[in-house]
């Protein structure tokens, strides 16, 4: 499938302004996006561009610096593959994120016991984002000290699928749940899954927060809107095992902690830690053998 790739120059840049348009952009057919700070660029399906679309929504936000550019259907992977760096993270035992392809091979030093393959073409979630890259850590950190192994697990809001897929290499109880209420998320992280070839350690559902009641877990990973987040704090409670159970947080500010504390707090969650990065926050919560 042909797209066309429109490069958008956000003056002065915010974060939240970038937030603000991908999920506008989202919403009007574009499947993928690339920060590349002060410039967000966004790929939509070249028989589904209409530039008069997007300039109302640009204008809203006075935004007139902006370029497109074809981008043929051999060209795609290529063109969103050449701008995903690898990563590693070194906690722990360590984990390297690349994409296909040996063009992005991660180097074998130093070396990490995990590695994953992600391609990212249609949803988010390669590491690079404060939020997913602290989800990450989190999880190698959580296996030092043996929460992960045997533990069943839920990644609600899974997009590429990367954190469901990383804890089942971390050998998660069977099967790993892996929830999205986006269809193309959902066939993206059922292609991840292939791709690390472990599909028969994660099942990916489409749906949203109201399948957490269907089993209990003793870890959640949430990476969503804050508001989502707050709004489903007692479904989530809900879920967890009282063994303790754990809950990962992250998609939100710093300045945003202290509603999602309190949400916990009323849901008979206590906060475990907090991490920062970039402006973004991360909550680990636990619900006690009392809750």
């Amino acid at each position: 499938m042909d797209h066309i790739a429109v490069s958008i120059v956000i003056e002065p840049y915010k974060e939240e302004t970038e937030e603000i348009l991908t999920a506008e952009l989202s919403a009007i057919g574009y499947e993928g996006f690339l920060s590349e700070t002060p410039i967000l660029k966004a790929y939509i399906p070249a028989a589904e561009f209409r530039e008069s679309h997007l300039r109302i929504i640009l204008e809203s936000y006075d935004i007139t610096d902006y370029s497109k550019e074809f981008v043929a259907e051999k060209n795609w992977n290529a063109d969103w593959e050449s701008r995903f760096s690898p990563i590693i993270i070194k906690t722990g035992k360590g984990c390297s994120v690349r994409a296909p392809g040996k063009e992005t091979m991660v180097p074998i030093w130093p070396p990490v016991k995990w590695r994953l393959v992600i391609r990212p073409e249609l949803s988010f979630g390669t590491g690079h984002h404060p939020t997913t890259y602290m989800m990450m850590e989190s999880l190698l950190e959580l296996e030092q000290e043996g929460l992960i192994k045997n533990r069943y697990i839920l990644d609600l809001g899974c997009g590429t699928g990367i954190l469901a897929i990383l804890t089942a290499k971390m050998d998660a109880a069977v099967p790993v749940h892996a929830v999205d209420n986006d269809r193309r998320a959902v066939y993206a992280c059922r292609e991840n899954v292939r791709r690390n070839r472990i599909t028969h350690k994660i099942v990916v559902k489409y749906g949203d927060a109201s399948l957490v009641q269907i089993n209990r877990y003793g870890l959640i990973l949430a990476n969503i809107h804050r508001n989502i987040l707050i709004d489903e704090m007692d479904t989530l409670a809900r879920g967890l095992c009282p063994e303790p159970g754990h809950l990962l947080l992250s998609g939100f500010y710093t300045a945003d902690v202290s509603a999602l504390s309190q949400a916990a707090q009323r849901n008979g969650l206590s906060v475990f830690s907090l991490k920062e990065k970039e402006g973004w926050a991360l909550l680990h919560l636990i619900k006690s053998t009392k809750s």
